[in-house]
């Protein structure tokens, strides 16, 4: 498709599609004209009332509530916890010679980060993960709607919780902020606890996964790995994220008017999907685009998008990543994968089991 339809209209599903690397960042960096802002938005998503859907300057305001938490400095602080997590999910699994990576590491990783961030209940983690499974539609089933009503339900009585006894953490952070004098709507605040919880942590788990799975198809880059640890999954977790696009497709852009890319006008109110892991694997940008290199420089990839509405959570995704996988590479060598099963959908890419095989250093 990057070759011969760069950008394309599916009957089928009422939407543009754009594949390539370069009308993928076009779009990105023009929110004027390419709208993260549906026309019409459900009154009862827990998303309804998230930055996400939002677009300059109301986005930037809104953005700047919590973006202080997430700069790649801020998260630094966050590395012994997470180190010592990740030691300690290791620990259970030590004496086995195989297990699911998804569930022993990569789901309650930076599920039980971000629930201590936002100050949630780390026992509840097993719902966090099933809701955001659905909201995200890897779960292999419907239930969106009982899941952001689940989600719903569950942040608000959070939210009063916080009102009568704030505490140290995101959601008492947001109970005190004020935009234009006002405090945060219960829409609002909603939004922003559902963003978190749901890209605080599907995207890390499934980078963890990916870059397991990509390390075990690569003997030569674990033994890079072997000779270079620190440097070597510094530039392999950003080689995973481009070759292994965690998020695949941004399916939610409008045009606010008449616009034409890639040769193909684009009508106002038109929908658009750009997709990332397409423009991630474009000849035009990448070197042997198809083929997994471990310390590929440059890597200019954007699997955490770009522009006004790049990852928020980046910082502490690349920060889980690398602390988590170090703490399993040391742990382990003679990584191997026995049997996985995929996550289904188009949004996502990753892994609902990866059994790996692993000997004890």
């Amino acid at each position: 498709m990057r070759e011969t339809s760069p950008v394309y209209f599916d009957k089928d599903w009422n939407c543009w599609n754009i594949y390539t690397y370069d009308y993928a960042l076009q779009a990105l960096r023009n929110p004027t004209v390419f709208s993260s802002t549906p026309p019409i938005q459900g009154s009862a998503d827990s998303l309804s009332g998230s930055m996400i859907l939002m677009d300059p300057p109301k986005h930037t305001v809104f953005r700047s509530l919590v973006n202080r938490f997430f700069t790649a400095k801020a998260v630094q602080v966050l590395e012994p916890q997470i180190e010592r997590l990740a030691e300690n999910l290791l620990n259970s699994v030590e004496c086995e010679d195989a297990f699911d990576f998804v569930e022993a590491f990569a789901v309650p990783l930076p599920v039980t980060v971000i629930a201590r961030l936002l100050g949630v209940p780390e026992e509840d983690m097993p719902l966090f993960k099933k809701w955001t499974d659905s909201i995200v539609g890897v779960d292999g089933g419907g239930g969106y709607t009982s899941s952001q009503e689940g989600l719903n339900e569950y942040f608000k009585e959070i939210i009063e919780s916080r009102r009568a006894e704030p505490k140290s953490d995101l959601i008492s952070e947001l109970l005190s902020s004020e935009v234009d004098g006002r405090s945060l709507s219960t829409s609002e605040l909603l939004g922003f606890c559902t963003l978190l919880l749901v890209a605080g942590n599907e995207t890390t788990t499934n980078l963890l996964s990916n870059a397991v799975k990509a390390f075990s198809e690569n003997p030569e880059a674990q033994e890079k790995l072997l000779a270079n640890p620190e440097a070597t999954l510094q530039l392999g977790i950003e080689e995973v994220l481009r070759y292994y696009s965690p998020v695949q497709v941004l399916p939610h852009r409008f045009a606010k008017m008449d616009t034409t890319i890639g040769g193909q006008t684009i009508r106002s109110g038109e929908q658009v999907a750009i997709w990332l892991g397409s423009a991630n694997r474009d000849e035009r940008k990448f070197v042997n685009a198809e083929k997994f290199v471990v310390d590929r420089r440059p890597n200019e990839h954007i699997a955490f998008g770009s522009g006004s509405h790049m990852c928020l959570g980046a910082p502490l995704a690349r920060l889980e990543a690398k602390v988590g996988l170090s703490v399993f590479f040391r742990r382990f060598k003679g990584l191997s994968v026995k049997e996985f099963e995929m996550l289904s959908g188009p949004l996502i890419y990753g892994y609902r089991r990866l059994i790996v095989e692993v000997e004890q250093r």
